[in-house]
């Protein structure tokens, strides 16, 4: 369940702001998503969805996030 509401979330939000690029001007945002971005949400949401399903966190499932904040963030900067 929470893991079709980050999906629904992510989704159907970035349909909008293609829409709404047109309206304000400016560089035109496309629906072109680079691979990277692509796994980086696809990932993030099944983590996501595995450390939250229980509805309780412990320490270690934390840590399991700000991990892969890390991990994300250092593709992106490198990749």
């Amino acid at each position: 369940m929470i893991l079709n509401s980050s999906l629904q979330v992510a989704l159907g939000l970035f349909p909008v702001l293609v829409l709404l690029s047109f309206v304000l001007g400016g560089s035109i945002l496309t629906l072109t998503l680079s691979p990277l971005l692509v796994v980086a949400l696809a990932l993030s949401t099944v983590v996501t969805a595995f450390v939250v399903y229980n509805g309780e966190s412990i320490w270690l499932e934390g840590l399991t996030l700000i991990g892969l904040y890390c991990i994300i963030t250092a593709a992106f900067w490198w990749g």
